[in-house]
């Protein structure tokens, strides 16, 4: 039986990273609003602090670089013990592939992958110390089908797929849950230049089994699932949000 004390997270810190805005700003109020005193972190600060306030129950927000493993640190220290980590925070830049620099492909994968990876990896250690916590990853549908113009994230985000299943099998015997959230596309500012007219809007939804976008929130309760007892049987999985993206 499924009880509503399986979703409460009282007493509980919950830091999620890529907060300002989009899914994160999103999962930041669900976990709020189900009682868990929230940590927002990003590495723009513009309404953090009136999220913050918005938010209550003792909600707090820090600045943090992803590219920067000194600043993850940073931020982990000033985090302090962490029962749920969203690791959410991420960045996409489309175009050809081979028109992309090489710094902008390096960056994209800093961002996407070791930044999240070492975010895991310092907050997790405090959850293994502990023995207990749940890390949710924000995976991407693209980790799962070939994507021209987004290589370089979709490369990125499989490899978040793949971390959150190894990360699983090392520390579950430690009663830390790593599992893994991949939107399709949902609307928020970063898929906005995907969709920013009425003829891309209609070509995406071809594509869409469900024939429509996603939203922010939807997304933020299946992240508030993943991290809730009522999935505390659910290790290492990737769930999938995409209205049947992927099945085409």
């Amino acid at each position: 039986m499924i009880e509503s004390s399986d979703f409460d997270f009282s007493g509980q810190r919950v830091l999620v990273t890529g907060a300002a805005g989009g899914i994160g700003s999103a999962m930041a109020a669900a976990f709020a609003a189900h009682g868990g005193e929230v940590i927002l972190a990003d590495i723009a600060t513009n309404g953090l602090a009136e999220q913050a306030d918005a938010l209550g129950n003792g909600a707090t927000f820090l600045q943090y670089d992803q590219s920067d493993s000194a600043s993850i640190v940073a931020l982990s220290d000033a985090a302090g013990p962490v029962d749920v980590l969203c690791n959410n925070a991420g960045a996409m830049q489309a175009g050809p592939f081979l028109e992309q620099s090489p710094e902008t492909i390096e960056r994209m994968i800093t961002v996407d992958l070791t930044g999240p990876v070492l975010v895991a990896r310092h907050i997790g250690e405090g959850m293994v110390a502990r023995g207990r916590g749940v890390i949710v990853n924000t995976a991407s549908q693209l980790a799962f089908h070939g994507s021209g113009f987004r290589t370089a994230y979709a490369t990125a985000k499989a490899g978040i797929v793949q971390f959150t299943k190894s990360a699983a099998a090392e520390w579950a015997p430690h009663g830390v849950r790593v599992v893994a959230l991949a939107p399709g596309r949902t609307l928020t500012a970063m898929n906005a230049p995907l969709l920013a007219t009425e003829e891309q809007r209609a070509e995406g939804l071809k594509h869409i089994p469900a024939g429509r976008y996603g939203d922010r929130e939807e997304m933020a309760k299946l992240a508030l699932f993943l991290a809730s007892d009522a999935a505390s049987y659910v290790v290492g999985e990737t769930l999938v949000a995409d209205g049947g993206y992927v099945l085409l």
